[in-house]
């Protein structure tokens, strides 16, 4: 399997963005490419910009391995509601009420668990800290 990572515009270099790109090497499509999106989020293709639509399109059951999970909002991997706009207008319109997309933080626990599941790594445990480097 064949994966382009793409770090060549503005911004390209916060953690965020290099962990959503840095996912899809590991295997992982757009959250808003799953196989049952449609029940959870409209695509408005008319305010998608034409050569990024590919990013929207929705993968089928033999593509895409939800590992039976549910849909998440919260997923680094998911657009937010304007990504790619030729107007500003929406170009995904969420059908769950109080919910955001398009966060470039962290992993979403769904996120983790996919990961774990997909390269069958059932880890648990805490996160070690480390005292800050310093220079002299």
């Amino acid at each position: 399997m064949e994966r382009t990572v793409t770090l060549n515009y503005p911004g390209c270099f916060d953690d965020g963005r290099t962990m959503h790109e840095f996912i899809h090497t590991l295997g992982f499509y757009h959250e808003q490419s799953r196989p049952d999106r449609d029940a959870y989020v409209e695509i408005i293709w008319k305010n998608i910009q034409t050569n990024t639509q590919s990013n929207f399109q929705k993968y089928d059951n033999t593509a895409v391995n939800t590992l039976n999970t549910p849909y998440d909002y919260a997923s680094i991997m998911h657009y937010e509601e304007t990504a790619f706009s030729i107007n500003s207008s929406p170009t995904i319109k969420l059908l769950q009420a109080n919910v955001k997309t398009g966060q470039r933080y962290k992993l979403s626990p769904i996120d983790i668990q996919e990961i774990r599941q997909f390269y069958n790594c059932p880890a648990t445990g805490s996160l070690l800290t480390t005292a800050m480097p310093t220079t002299t």
